[in-house]
């Protein structure tokens, strides 16, 4: 690669079983967020769903900030 290329950063997607993981919800419960529009909507590739790991970053850090009331 030659020096004037620009890098492009690299995404991390992340599939269902590793959000469910982070996030303590049935996996019924979390495509009724998505469907309800409280969490975003996936990045499908063929017939698989994904999300970038900020999207998820995201959502926990304004949710964490909403359960502090």
């Amino acid at each position: 690669m030659s020096q004037s290329t620009p890098q492009i950063p690299p995404i991390t997607l992340m599939r269902i079983p590793q959000i469910l993981k982070v996030m303590p919800v049935s996996k019924s419960k979390f495509w009724l967020m998505v469907q309800r529009g409280e969490f975003p909507k996936p990045i499908k590739i063929g017939r698989s769903s994904f999300w970038t790991i900020e999207q998820v970053q995201a959502f926990i850090r304004d949710r964490s900030g909403q359960s502090t009331n």
